[in-house]
C-alpha cells in the first residue's frame, strides 16, 4: 500500500508543466548505469560500445540488402531502427567522454554538483532516446499483430525481420533497465511527433504516386490512403499505444528506482558490516 501511495505521489509530480522541458539537476546520471557502484565503470563503457556497434552493423546490413533504389527509407521500421542506432552511438560517445574525462566533462560536473546544467548534447540524447525507445515498442507491436504475413509481398529476409521488428525492442527495454537517467511522463508528447511526421510523409508519398518496391500504392496496408477511414483509425490506435507504453515504462522506471535503492542499502559498507 505504501508503494502504491508513493507511486501515485510521483505520478502527480510528473504532471507539472515544468516537466515538459529537458532539464534535470543530476547530470551525472546521463553518463552512468543505474546499477554501477563506482564513479566509473569500464563494464558499462564496454556495454555501450558493444550495443552501439551491434545496432550500427545491423543497420548497415539492412541498408545494403534492402536499399531497393531508396525504398528502404519509406518504412517506419527503418526509421525506428536507424533512430535506435543513432541513440546508441550518442550514448557510447557520451559515456566515453565521461569515462576518460574528455574536455573535462566529468570534472566540471563533479565541481558543479547539483548546479551542473544539462548540455545541448545531453538534451538531444534524452530526447532521441525517448523517441527511439517508444518507437521500437510501437514498431514491434504493430508489425507482429497487424502486419506479419499480411504485407502482400514475400518475406525475403526473415532473420533481418526478427532483428528489426523484435530484437530491437528487447535490446531497448534491457537498455532502459540499465540506464540511470529518468523518464518523464510529459515527454510522450515529443515521442508522438515521430508518428505524426511519418503519417504526414505517407500521405504526401501516396498522393505523389509513390509505391513500395513491389508496386503497391501504399507503404503499409494499414496506411492505404485510398481508404482514409482505416488510416485515421490506425493513427488513433498508434497514439493510444504510445500512451499505454509510456505509462508502463513509467511504472517500470519507478520500480527500477525502488530496487536500486534497496540494492544500494544492501551493498552499503554499513549493511555489509551488519551482515
Amino acid at each position: 500500500m505504501q508503494l502504491i501511495k508513493k507511486f501515485c505521489k510521483g505520478f502527480g509530480k510528473e504532471l507539472q508543466l515544468q516537466n515538459f522541458n529537458y532539464e534535470y539537476n543530476r547530470v551525472e546520471l546521463f553518463y552512468k548505469s543505474q546499477w554501477q557502484k563506482n564513479e566509473l565503470s569500464f563494464t558499462y563503457l564496454l556495454y555501450r560500445w558493444v550495443l552501439a556497434l551491434f545496432f550500427l552493423g545491423v543497420h548497415i546490413i539492412c541498408m545494403i540488402v534492402q536499399f531497393c533504389d531508396g525504398k528502404f527509407f519509406i518504412y517506419m521500421t527503418n526509421w525506428g531502427f536507424g533512430m535506435c542506432t543513432i541513440t546508441q552511438i550518442i550514448a557510447a560517445i557520451q559515456v566515453t567522454r565521461w569515462h576518460f574525462d574528455l574536455q573535462n566533462i566529468r570534472s566540471l560536473v563533479q565541481e558543479s554538483g547539483a548546479k551542473a546544467r544539462m548540455t545541448r548534447s545531453l538534451k538531444l540524447y534524452w530526447l532521441i532516446y525517448n523517441m527511439s525507445l517508444s518507437l521500437a515498442l510501437i514498431i514491434s507491436t504493430v508489425y507482429w499483430i497487424f502486419l506479419h504475413g499480411k504485407m502482400n509481398k514475400p518475406a525475403r529476409f526473415p532473420v533481418i525481420s526478427v532483428l528489426t521488428h523484435g530484437l530491437n525492442s528487447v535490446l531497448m527495454i534491457i537498455d532502459f533497465l540499465i540506464i540511470a537517467f529518468p523518464l518523464r511522463l510529459l515527454h510522450v508528447v515529443y515521442c508522438m511527433s515521430t508518428a505524426i511526421f511519418f503519417f504526414v510523409f505517407t500521405v504526401i508519398y501516396h498522393f505523389s504516386g509513390g509505391t513500395d518496391e513491389f508496386g503497391n500504392h501504399y507503404v503499409y496496408p494499414i496506411l492505404d490512403w485510398t481508404k482514409p477511414v482505416g488510416c485515421i483509425i490506425t493513427f488513433a490506435g498508434i497514439f493510444m499505444l504510445y500512451i499505454i507504453f509510456w505509462l508502463l515504462l513509467f511504472g517500470v522506471y519507478k520500480l527500477k528506482r525502488v530496487f536500486n535503492r534497496a540494492f544500494s542499502i544492501v551493498w552499503s559498507p554499513h549493511a555489509v558490516g551488519l551482515l
